[in-house]
């Protein structure tokens, strides 16, 4: 027998998730804040949450030269990573997720491991191997870290969707005379689009923002992605904050789009692999 919560804990809830939502909309309503204020008001006393005269200048001052050939670099980098990651870890899950063998189990362990390991911890291997290739400051050193970041993830956001999918289908098809190209590429694709989804969405959000291979295997502006490029207002005896911050707000403007146009297959796909990964 199911008991209805009380309207005391129905407030309560109500409550907690108001109180959520104000400590994660907070740091985004500062720096929207931020960008919009004159350079004189940032850190002026008495502190106003909203500024008193809205201004676009910071975000004149951030939409410069640099600041596009820093995106479409980080456009490249972000879908070239996506494509690759996604669909290597496609075929890796389908092939972990149908082989019946108990070494699997112990692959998809070490698999999950290499991913415990920091950014940091594997940068310089990383650094060394595309210094002796040759890949430093290209695009293709960017998307083999990322890539090599990414998958085991992805293999294992992958893998907890693929199991969902009834196996009777595959047979099914194979009856009906079917090849194992025709059922994965007709059948098992169509089926796992939101678990692609939710891969693809978590890769972007990763290669997106991140700062540290950037920033170690980039040495020229006109190689550099748009969080290294944000330390063009980081300088030796101030920060500009209202350019940081409109910069800020300019590159998270893409990937919350994103989201949110794709929020409901990105949960049902995290969903999907939460309760079968």
């Amino acid at each position: 027998m199911s008991v209805a919560p009380s309207k005391t804990s129905r407030a309560g809830l109500m409550l907690l998730q108001f109180g959520l939502c104000v400590v994660i909309l907070l740091p985004f309503f500062w720096m929207v804040s931020v960008s919009l204020k004159p350079a004189s008001e940032p850190f002026a006393i008495p502190a106003r949450l909203w500024p008193q005269n809205p201004t676009l200048e910071n975000y004149v001052t951030a939409f410069r030269p640099e600041f596009r050939t820093y995106f479409v670099n980080s456009v490249v980098v972000s879908l070239s990573t996506v494509v690759i990651t996604v669909t290597l870890a496609l075929f890796a899950a389908y092939s972990f997720t149908r082989t019946q063998m108990r070494a699997i189990s112990v692959l998809m362990l070490l698999v999950i491991v290499a991913q415990m390991f920091p950014a940091s911890a594997i940068i310089i291997p990383i650094y060394k191997m595309m210094k002796a290739a040759n890949l430093l400051n290209t695009y293709a050193s960017l998307i083999l870290a990322y890539v090599t970041v990414t998958l085991p993830v992805a293999i294992w956001m992958l893998r907890g969707f693929l199991a969902r999918l009834p196996v009777a289908l595959e047979e099914a098809a194979a009856i009906d005379g079917a090849g194992p190209f025709k059922i994965f590429f007709l059948i098992i694709l169509p089926l796992c689009k939101p678990g692609i989804v939710a891969t693809a969405v978590f890769v972007l959000i990763v290669t997106w923002q991140e700062f540290l291979f950037a920033l170690s295997f980039t040495s020229t502006k006109d190689m550099r992605t748009l969080p290294v490029g944000m330390n063009d207002f980081i300088g030796q005896y101030g920060i500009r904050y209202g350019e940081l911050m409109a910069s800020s707000v300019l590159i998270s403007v893409p990937v919350i789009a994103i989201f949110f146009l794709l929020q409901r297959q990105f949960v049902a796909g995290l969903t999907a692999g939460a309760v079968k990964g």
